[in-house]
């Protein structure tokens, strides 16, 4: 639904770069700040942030929502092994259950054999200025999996929530300045267990 009458909130991007890279990112305040991050797998740990077959796939809403109004958001946290990064999703555009779809869709492409999908975190509004997501890509029976900040301006057209993949381009390991690019890499078999357990939870067969 599209609030034509409603100001989409401007809200400043929590840092400027397109990809999480190493070094780590500087740590602000809590209420001043989209995602906390925990875990051994943190940037900035190690030469290289993959790790293979590290056990679990998950990305979820914790409790209710905060705030109100047009700053009305939702904990969520995301986890890739021992890596377990929290995010504010906004509930402007999207309510709970939306981002609970989306992240579902996203794992079954990735099943069916597509070889990218965006797992999206932090949707507004497809004209707001920025977006935030997960894009993870397949080769073979593995995933590979990092962070993106989508900037309105750098990208070929409008931004396409129902296919966020459209704007994730092809897999890189380094940045174009030559820089290491934070991954993850998870299994097939973790993102079957991951749509398995959200198909318990909802009691599907």
């Amino acid at each position: 639904m599209l609030h034509s009458a409603r100001v989409i909130p401007e809200v400043t991007p929590w840092r400027t770069p397109v990809i999480r890279t190493i070094p780590p990112r500087t740590e602000l305040p809590r209420n001043h700040r989209l995602h906390r991050t925990q875990g051994t797998g943190s940037v900035g740990q190690g030469d290289s942030l993959q790790t293979g077959g590290c056990g679990v796939f998950n990305i979820e809403l914790l409790g209710q929502p905060e705030g109100e109004g047009e700053r009305l958001f939702n904990w969520g946290r995301i986890t890739l092994g021992d890596f377990i990064d929290e995010f504010q999703a906004p509930l402007f555009d999207w309510a709970p259950g939306d981002y609970a779809a989306h992240w579902l869709e996203s794992a079954q492409r990735l099943l069916r054999g597509a070889p990218v999908a965006v797992f999206l975190t932090h949707m507004v509004h497809p004209t707001a200025p920025y977006h935030l997501g997960w894009p993870a890509w397949r080769r073979d029976d593995r995933v590979y999996v990092q962070e993106r900040l989508f900037l309105r301006d750098q990208l070929d057209g409008d931004f396409d929530p129902e296919f966020p993949e459209v704007h994730a381009g092809p897999h890189q390991e380094t940045s174009a300045e030559g820089v290491k690019i934070a991954q993850w890499v998870v299994s097939v078999r973790e993102l079957h267990d991951f749509v398995e357990r959200h198909r318990r939870s909802n009691g599907s067969a």
